[in-house]
């Protein structure tokens, strides 16, 4: 007879492959659906940051982290002019060094700026002083790059997405609005640019905001995905809209 602290555990060995089941599934939606994750649990937890759109019709917004890459930044340009869709750069103030016109250029073409703060770091571990610190570096920096254009600061990205409460005041203070967003690929992670396909397509909706990354080893990933995304995604009745068109309806 086996010992009497071990008779509860093995009286739940029947339940456990229906647990390692349950747990598959869990992570396969995770994984494989998170804006349907995003959508049903987190944006209501987190009424004051922006997820995504409202409102049924079939618009996305395309925002772009961690740029400028440099040669990367302007051949990303040139696509978003030949596919005519409009993009939200969420950069990071320590990489202008890489394309210091950049922002006059995306500004030229019709494109927005996000703050990204300073560097490409977890923004929840730092304290308020930091926090701030970097906040207006990065603006006061993006502003003399994309000068004789201005600037109108509306939105930040903290950095790697993690965020709290404190952050989210720290940032309405001043008039910023905390976006994240509702479909990303996982292509920090660099898997096939089939899966990052097929996962925008599975987890596409309206109102949706897509995040993909400008890095010197991601921009070119960026572009051949945009290349097939975005014809893929206007087959299926959706367009591309500025950022702030797609948030008119979200409050």
């Amino acid at each position: 007879m086996p010992p009497l602290p071990l008779l509860p555990l093995l009286q739940l060995l029947p339940l456990l492959p229906a647990v390692i089941v349950l747990a598959g599934l869990l992570l396969a939606l995770i994984v494989l659906l998170p804006s349907l994750v995003i959508r049903t649990l987190l944006a209501p937890l987190n009424p004051n940051v922006v997820f995504c759109g409202g409102g049924k019709q079939r618009r996305l917004a395309l925002t772009i982290d961690d740029g400028p890459s440099g040669i990367g930044s302007q051949a990303l340009l040139e696509l978003l002019r030949e596919l005519a869709v409009p993009a939200t750069f969420f950069l990071i103030g320590s990489h202008l060094t890489r394309d210091p016109h950049f922002p006059r250029r995306a500004l030229e073409q019709g494109h927005a700026i996000g703050n990204h703060l300073w560097c490409d770091a977890r923004s929840a571990g730092l304290d308020q002083t930091e926090f701030l610190r970097q906040l207006g570096a990065t603006a006061a920096a993006v502003e003399r790059a994309a000068a004789p254009q201005t600037l109108h600061w509306r939105w930040c990205r903290p950095g790697q997405g993690w965020f709290h409460a404190a952050m989210r005041g720290w940032l309405a203070e001043r008039g910023y609005r905390l976006v994240l967003g509702s479909i990303f690929p996982w292509d920090t992670n660099q898997p096939p640019l089939w899966f990052v396909r097929a996962f925008v397509q599975l987890n596409a909706h309206p109102g949706g905001i897509l995040v993909l990354h400008d890095t010197p080893k991601l921009s070119a990933r960026t572009q051949a995905s945009l290349r097939w995304i975005v014809p893929a995604l206007r087959r299926r009745g959706y367009s591309f809209v500025p950022l702030a068109e797609l948030l008119e309806t979200a409050g």
